[in-house]
């Protein structure tokens, strides 16, 4: 009896850790039913961005739009967040729905939007570092007579998709710093606002 009572305990204990994170990772961002209520937990405040109003949007997929910028607008920026197309996608970059809809933004993005506006790709990472919640692609070109970066990333969280953006003038220093924007996106989502 006291054999099958550890053997129960053993297994109760197993079940009670199978859904935790491992050690080292960083948290799940629980799942919400909807992109609005995932977009209601970014912060305020991101990197140097001040947050703008949410708007709905229908494209490329449904969901919201939070707009960001710096003091003055020298740098704008947003966080997309989409009901996914099809499976609830896991937390991060690794999923199919998640590559996809990255090699899609960022062919898009080096196509351009008319004879003026084009970028090349400079590098692509996983941000933030560690623990990433985006595959991102670092972009330069031009707007009309205007040198740009950009930042494009896509992930996943709490079983939405998410796309973000950071465009600014090519200046040294920069205006602003994309990677801190990425870092506190992903720590409100996570801590849950």
């Amino acid at each position: 009896m006291r054999k099958l009572s550890l053997l129960m305990l053993a297994g109760l204990a197993a079940c009670a850790t199978e859904g935790a994170d491992a050690p080292g990772t960083a948290p799940a961002v629980p799942v919400v039913s909807a992109p609005q209520r995932l977009a209601e937990r970014l912060p305020a405040q991101a990197g140097s961005f001040q947050r703008g109003t949410t708007a709905n949007i229908d494209q490329p997929l449904p969901g919201v739009e939070v707009p960001y910028a710096t003091s003055g607008r020298t740098a704008a920026g947003f966080v997309q967040v989409l009901r996914p197309p099809s499976v609830t996608p896991p937390d991060g970059p690794g999923s199919l729905v998640v590559q996809d809809e990255y090699q899609r933004v960022v062919a898009a993005a080096q196509r351009g939007s008319g004879p003026h506006r084009r970028l090349r790709l400079v590098q692509e990472s996983e941000q933030p570092p560690g623990a990433p919640l985006f595959r991102c692609a670092d972009l330069e070109g031009a707007y009309g007579r205007t040198a740009v970066t950009s930042t494009t990333c896509v992930g996943a969280a709490g079983g939405q998709l998410l796309r973000l953006r950071v465009s600014m003038p090519r200046r040294d220093p920069p205006a602003a710093d994309p990677r801190a924007f990425i870092r506190d996106i992903t720590e409100a989502l996570r801590r849950g606002g």
